[in-house]
């Protein structure tokens, strides 16, 4: 259920860009209070549950996944805390979806497991996540000429990558004799990624370098609703 629930947001987040306009400045809003609530779950969640499960070495995981993040980027162009670029053409970009569904496929590893019923809180964050991401994905097709039909196909490409991450959990437990580890280790990540872009979303400034008071309540009511979720 945790897998398709994936699927549909992240598809369903996409194919409203062919049929809702919103401007950049609700978009950084919408991604600012997204961007809390993953930073909230982090602390308020997935980072102690971590530590519990493997120790100290729950940080080593932490950096690398802070730095996976930082190489998808170089593929993604930042596509993930928001930033659009207009294609060139009615091409995808290889190294854009490469990137793009690299980081969606980490996003869908702790939901394939036998403990994925006990994420929710998680799986809300990851799906609050997507739906804007896939959002700006959709715009930037849009505004490429792709038609509906070929929009909804490379969406759907996009949206079944988290998924097919919790296949791979899936297929892997069935190999891993210390599953809690495993687990730990999928979360550990999951909070250097989230990390990064949540830092990336919260801390970047408007025009002029002005952090406005509406963005800064967006951020609060983040961070509020991860607590209450927990």
């Amino acid at each position: 259920m945790e897998l398709l629930i994936l699927l549909i947001g992240a598809f369903v987040g996409g194919m409203l860009a062919w049929a809702l306009k919103v401007e950049k400045s609700k978009m950084k809003l919408i991604l600012a209070f997204s961007g809390a609530f993953m930073l909230g779950l982090c602390f308020f969640h997935v980072l102690p549950e971590a530590y519990e499960t493997i120790g100290s070495t729950a940080g080593v995981w932490v950096l690398a996944g802070f730095m996976v993040q930082i190489m998808l980027e170089i593929l993604s162009n930042g596509m993930e805390h928001g930033h659009a670029h207009a294609l060139h053409g009615k091409q995808l970009p290889f190294a854009l979806f490469i990137g793009l569904g690299l980081h969606a496929l980490l996003e869908g590893l702790p939901f394939g497991g036998e403990h994925a019923h006990e994420h929710h809180s998680l799986l809300a964050g990851v799906i609050i996540h997507k739906i804007p991401v896939a959002f700006i994905l959709g715009t930037v097709l849009r505004g490429a000429g792709f038609t509906l039909a070929q929009g909804a196909l490379a969406i759907f490409g996009f949206a079944a990558m988290a998924p097919l991450g919790g296949i791979i959990t899936h297929l892997l437990e069935g190999q891993i004799i210390d599953v809690g580890a495993f687990q730990g280790i999928v979360q550990a990540i999951l909070v250097g990624v989230f990390l990064h872009i949540a830092t990336t979303i919260i801390f970047e400034s408007d025009k002029g370098h002005a952090f406005n008071l509406t963005k800064l309540t967006a951020i609060v009511a983040g961070f509020i609703l991860a607590f209450v979720s927990v």
